[in-house]
C-alpha cells in the first residue's frame, strides 16, 4: 500500500443521524505536511439540530445561519485534496470513530452530487486500542478522544468538540499510534463513496 496519502479529519454535526443531520463544522489537515483547512458550514435544515448536540458543540440556533453554502465547502475541500495530485483510491482518510464522520461526508458530498475523493478510513479509536492492548491494557475503560491521547501518552491541545482542535489532537493520537510499531494497515477500511447511499441503515 505504498504511496498513501494520509488526510486527519474531524466534523461537528447537529445530531448523530447522517441521513437527518448535518455537518456544520469540518477540519482536515493533510499529514504530509500539516497544512490544514477549517470550515464552518450553513445546513439547510437548521430546525433539525439535536439540543443535545448544540450544547455539547456550544452552539445556539443563530450560530447556525452562519458558515459557507454546502457546495463552496465541497468545492474548496475538493481543491485543497487534489493538491496532492493523487487519487481517490491513494487517500486514507483518519478519524476518531470514523465511521461517523465518512457516512457524514459521504451524506455532505451526496447532497451536492458530489463523491467523496478518497476510498480508505483509518479510526483511530480502534487503533489506539489495538496499542495500548499490545502495551498490556487488555481492556482499554476510556476510548474517547481525550482518553485514548492520555493512556497512550499524547499531549492534548486543550478544547474539545471543536472540529480544528479535535482534528489537531487526532493527528497527535494517530502519530503517537504510528510510532508504536504496530501494524496499522490492517486498520484502514476501503469505503468507497456513492452517491446513492443509504446513510440510515449504513451499519459498523
Amino acid at each position: 500500500m505504498a504511496g498513501l496519502k494520509y488526510y486527519i479529519i474531524d466534523t461537528e454535526t447537529t445530531g448523530l443521524s447522517a441521513d437527518y443531520h448535518e455537518i456544520i463544522e469540518i477540519s482536515i489537515i493533510r499529514a504530509e505536511d500539516k497544512h490544514q483547512i477549517t470550515k464552518f458550514i450553513k445546513p439547510d435544515f437548521p430546525q433539525r439540530a439535536s439540543p443535545e448536540a448544540l450544547k455539547i458543540t456550544n452552539k445556539s440556533f443563530k450560530d447556525l445561519l452562519k458558515g459557507e453554502g454546502k457546495e463552496a465547502v465541497v468545492e474548496s475541500i475538493n481543491k485543497f485534496l487534489a493538491e496532492d495530485s493523487s487519487s481517490s483510491e491513494h487517500r486514507v482518510f483518519v478519524a476518531h470513530n470514523a465511521p461517523f464522520d465518512r457516512r457524514f461526508c459521504h451524506a455532505l458530498w451526496s447532497s451536492v452530487n458530489k463523491i467523496f475523493p478518497a476510498n480508505s478510513w483509518l479510526d483511530t479509536k480502534s487503533l489506539a486500542k489495538s496499542v495500548l492492548i499490545k502495551q498490556g491494557n487488555s481492556k482499554p475503560k476510556d476510548l474517547t478522544l481525550k482518553g485514548a491521547m492520555e493512556q497512550i501518552g499524547a499531549k492534548a491541545y486543550e478544547g474539545a468538540h471543536n472540529a480544528l482542535i479535535d482534528s489537531r489532537n487526532c493527528y497527535l493520537l494517530w502519530k503517537k499510534a504510528m510510532d508504536s510499531n504496530i501494524n496499522y494497515l490492517t486498520h484502514i477500511k476501503r469505503s468507497p463513496h456513492s452517491v446513492d447511499n443509504n446513510y440510515g441503515n449504513d451499519e459498523d
